[in-house]
């Protein structure tokens, strides 16, 4: 009996000296928020510009090196603060080539702000990424509206389908998609092994059910895909280089360009998918662009060009195994359902 009581209360003073553990952490956290002061979104800014951004517009965040004795093969992730006409200002980030801006991007994203602003919380590095924004004028959101405007996909967010990225970059895409689009099935293939890391550690992405990147030859995966029938309802092409190349062509590298390439990729889409290509060719003209239309049109019943229109050079070029645009576009309806997602100009503000 007496066992009983002292193995009872022994419990009860564990129970009591844990609670109070607890209660202790709680209210010294409590303790430290309390001692932090909340700034104004003025201050806040002066904290971001001056404390971290060292009264200058940008700064590098951390460079990612997969050979520390070769600088050539380091990415730089750059956050800007950007301006918007009615004053307001925000954070956006870049995977650059160089240590700057000066050279162009391989990808941008929008930081989203913390809740509570203060001193600690100016380090823009730690921001989380907004993976449900997206600028219209980058080739990740025309890619993606070639899927709506062409008629291919439709207009609800409950659609199941397969969509196939070749050229993974940041996921910015690929996390604007699952966001989304919670039924499509996303794979994600990318020949450099950086690219999930890099995905994952600074632009947001994170695996979930639907969605997964392999580490692999994008004209390889799409030959087995081709070889054992399988199919996708749409192949997204955003295959560059991150250095300038000898024939001037920057997207899409040589080994998508292949005839073998294309016809697997043509089987592969079949006749009810499509695919879009992200081509940049650098001092190009329109002869330049409408060659490449050509020969692609060789693989596929149907190519065409599309001009972004934007602060960019690069081109696009939609292609299918039956009319483009056959399927019928309501193009109120279809600008309408694009803007009920956060695709919103943000690039100009911050370039």
């Amino acid at each position: 009996m007496m066992k009983f009581k002292r193995s009872k209360l022994y419990s009860m003073i564990k129970k009591i000296a844990i609670f109070s553990g607890i209660f202790f952490v709680i209210q010294a956290t409590s303790n430290f928020c309390l001692q932090e002061k909340e700034l104004t979104d003025e201050e806040f800014y002066d904290a971001v510009l001056m404390k971290h951004f060292e009264n200058k517009n940008n700064k590098v965040i951390a460079a990612e090196c997969p050979d520390p004795k070769d600088n050539s093969t380091c990415l730089y992730i750059i956050d800007r603060i950007g301006y918007f006409k009615d004053g307001t200002w925000f954070v956006a980030r870049f995977l650059t080539p160089a240590p700057h801006l000066m050279k162009g991007f391989l990808s941008i994203s929008r930081l989203a702000k913390p809740v509570f602003k203060t001193n600690r919380t100016a380090n823009t590095a730690e921001w989380p990424v907004d993976v449900g924004y997206m600028d219209p004028l980058t080739p990740n959101a025309v890619e993606f509206t070639t899927l709506f405007s062409t008629g291919h996909f439709p207009l609800n967010h409950d659609i199941t389908r397969d969509v196939t990225f070749l050229g993974v970059a940041t996921g910015g895409l690929m996390s604007f998609m699952a966001e989304y689009f919670k039924n499509m099935k996303l794979t994600g293939v990318d020949i450099d092994p950086q690219s999930e890391y890099l995905a994952k550690k600074w632009f947001g992405y994170q695996n979930r059910k639907n969605d997964r990147i392999f580490i692999a030859d994008g004209a390889e995966f799409i030959k087995q895909m081709a070889e054992n029938g399988e199919t996708s309802d749409a192949v997204l092409v955003d295959a560059c280089h991150n250095t300038e190349p000898v024939d001037d062509i920057y997207c899409p590298v040589a080994p998508i360009r292949t005839p073998e390439f294309l016809d697997n990729l043509s089987k592969v889409i079949g006749t009810k998918g499509m695919t879009t290509f992200n081509v940049y060719i650098q001092k190009a003209t329109i002869d330049n662009y409408e060659r490449m239309r050509d020969d692609f049109s060789k693989h596929f019943h149907d190519c065409k060009l599309i001009n972004s229109k934007h602060l960019l050079a690069n081109m696009f070029l939609v292609c299918s195994n039956k009319g483009i645009y056959d399927n019928g576009v309501d193009v109120n309806k279809t600008k309408k359902f694009l803007r009920n997602m956060k695709i919103e100009q943000f690039l100009r503000n911050v370039i």
